[in-house]
């Protein structure tokens, strides 16, 4: 008997031994955290809202996350596809969440961010609701109805002091009302251009023309307009503010 008591004190004392163990573990405070990601599908205008295109607005999977600790050291990084909320130290910590190439421009080029710190309490999970947010500039061109009428075919460039350039084309019989949208570098300068023959067959020219600053989180909206009768040229604005573009006629046969 005595010899069955030991082994069972001894198997006792083993089991005691193993949870011993994990106590300090506890004690030194360890927790874990649960992301609650929202996407913001919606960007500003200067007067409103607009929503992106739903292609355009990324999976929460897809997110990047870089978790650093209250000394700005980083201590875990991945997608959130990954994530399956490993234990950190008990203390305060910054996760930042992207996606997207700050650096790129164009028709796919959108760049979400978002910042939540946040304190791991030990023994627990805690959940820390974060929302990501489109960082860059956006521009769609718009062609009024009289625009489309007086010019029976054009070319309208755009080009950012930051290296991006788009051109957008239309006519009379496939008449431009609203280009998609392309996402551009906050801060940089929008230039203008193009081309376009009249309903008289005159061919004229618009010469590069600045036509503003995009600013960050912002949907800027170039519309173009034909002047009214009796009146000459272009009409642009941008953002409903009017911008000066001189039209020149382009001479088709300088010999005749």
């Amino acid at each position: 008997m005595k010899k069955y008591l030991t082994v069972g004190f001894l198997s006792v004392a083993l089991l005691a031994g193993a949870c011993s163990e994990n106590v300090p573990r506890e004690r030194a405070g360890e927790g874990s955290v649960r992301f609650d990601c929202m996407v913001a599908t919606s960007v500003g205008t200067r007067a409103d809202m607009k929503a992106l295109p739903q292609e355009h607005v990324p999976d929460i999977a897809a997110l990047r996350f870089v978790i650093t600790g209250d000394d700005g050291v980083e201590v875990l990084s991945g997608t959130m596809e990954d994530y399956d909320q490993p234990l950190l130290s008990a203390g305060t910590y910054t996760a930042s969440f992207s996606y997207g190439d700050p650096e790129a421009e164009g028709a796919t080029a959108a760049h979400f961010t978002g910042e939540r710190s946040f304190t791991v309490v030990a023994r627990k999970t805690v959940t820390e609701p974060v929302t990501v947010s489109l960082v860059n500039s956006v521009v769609s061109l718009t062609f009024s109805e009289w625009f489309n009428k007086y010019y029976t075919d054009f070319t309208i460039n755009i080009r950012t002091t930051s290296g991006y350039r788009a051109g957008f084309v239309g006519s009379r019989d496939e008449p431009l009302t609203e280009t998609f949208p392309v996402y551009v570098k906050p801060g940089t300068k929008l230039f203008l251009s193009g081309r376009a023959t009249k309903t008289n067959g005159f061919e004229v020219t618009f010469p590069e023309t600045l036509v503003g600053t995009t600013e960050p989180r912002t949907w800027h909206t170039l519309r173009m307009d034909a002047a009214q009768v009796g009146q000459a040229g272009i009409v642009v604005s941008l953002d409903d503010t009017v911008v000066a573009v001189e039209e020149i006629e382009v001479e088709l046969n300088p010999e005749a």
